[in-house]
């Protein structure tokens, strides 16, 4: 990328969100006045024509949709009274990193080459990429993201038509629970465990040193911002590992059972514990379980998350329950004799679960099977 396109790229960046947070203020003024939010429509007629010579038309278009999403997101779950969704905020530059675009005239992203992006000409008309795989299907959007490491990258949504190599009633592949936990990350009922890596716990020493080190600064000098860089960048880096970490794991998974129990959990209430908070933030359950269900869906696959109550407690082999605190780890029952490892004995009563949930319906698939 060319220092010029690099200069429009930020300065894009600092007006849209400029452009944002005037959009948010327009929405909380106008239900202070009406008691009625804008629609999307409203809010792209109000700021047509508003992005100065560094924001083009698209990029204020898709922040009226970013906006109005987030303001349904929260509505719905004030609704519903969901935790941890709050009323869209103003952006700070800290918390604003990407440029989204969608589909303009009869321009694709993609260049011919392989090697140029398409974009409008405030932007620098044609940026040269690095591909990092094939495009499949039809691009919509490309979202422009500034990392922490001080590099660009575009991440390309495309539309694509669902496949089905073989009807799902064929499927051969077996079912399985999956126990979450801190000792080690997951444990399937076939009794085997994925070791935890605890990435933000073994980088706690990089990191003390580093936020040290940018206290010591003066506020405002270019060191401080030098030393607040690095330390994002050691944040970018966990972030990274933990992401393809879960990626590794959910595909080992996905691709060889055709239906996969976990329990539903409640995280927000689980971080409550701030002993185990920490911990429990490091593992990102929720992210992971995330991650699987959309690496199964493609693989025609299911993930069915089931009540958590009792799964470590009763017994898998007779069903009575066999009181234990944390720091027991072997699942002992008094009554018909069953040993197993705790975490085990809870991903088996997940499944077990998992089926009698299940056993009333065929399981619904949403595509074709693939193994790798």
């Amino acid at each position: 990328m060319k220092k010029e396109q690099a200069r429009l790229l930020m300065a894009c960046l600092a007006e849209s969100r400029h452009i944002y947070n005037r959009m948010l203020e327009m929405v909380k003024q106008q239900y202070e006045d009406k008691q009625t939010f804008p629609s999307k429509y409203d809010l792209e007629h109000a700021f047509k024509g508003q992005g100065s010579a560094h924001v083009p038309a698209t990029t204020v278009q898709m922040l009226a949709d970013r906006l109005t999403k987030a303001l349904s997101r929260f509505l719905a779950a004030k609704q519903n009274d969901i935790p941890g969704i709050g009323f869209p905020r103003f952006k700070k530059p800290n918390r604003w990193h990407s440029i989204q675009l969608r589909q303009y005239g009869k321009d694709c992203f993609l260049h011919e080459d392989k090697k140029h992006l398409i974009v409008p000409k405030k932007l620098g008309h044609f940026l040269k990429i690095k591909l990092h795989r094939p495009i499949e299907g039809t691009p919509k959007t490309v979202h422009l993201i500034h990392r922490a490491d001080g590099h660009w990258y575009a991440l390309i949504v495309c539309e694509m038509e669902p496949h089905t190599e073989h009807a799902p009633s064929t499927c051969e592949h077996p079912a399985i629970g999956m126990d979450v936990g801190l000792k080690s990350f997951l444990t399937d009922s076939e009794g085997r465990t994925l070791e935890n890596p605890r990435f933000y716990r073994t980088s706690a020493a990089t990191l003390r040193r580093k936020q040290r080190q940018i206290c010591r600064r003066k506020k405002g000098s270019h060191r401080r911002r030098k030393a607040a860089k690095s330390t994002a960048q050691t944040h970018l880096k966990i972030t990274r590992q933990r992401r393809d970490f879960h990626y590794k794991a959910a595909k080992h998974y996905a691709e060889r059972y055709h239906v996969i129990a976990v329990e539903k959990l409640s995280i927000l209430n689980m971080v409550q514990n701030h002993s185990l908070a920490k911990s429990i933030m490091d593992a990102s359950w929720g992210a992971f379980l995330d991650i699987l269900e959309e690496k199964a869906a493609r693989a025609g696959h299911r993930v069915v998350r089931v009540n958590p109550r009792f799964t470590s407690q009763k017994c898998y082999n007779c069903g009575e329950i066999v009181q234990k605190s944390l720091s027991v780890r072997t699942h002992i029952c008094p009554f018909c004799g069953y040993i197993a490892d705790r975490d085990v004995n809870a991903a088996q009563n997940i499944l077990k679960r998992a089926r009698l949930g299940h056993s009333h319906q065929e399981p619904t698939y949403t595509a074709g099977c693939s193994v790798s």
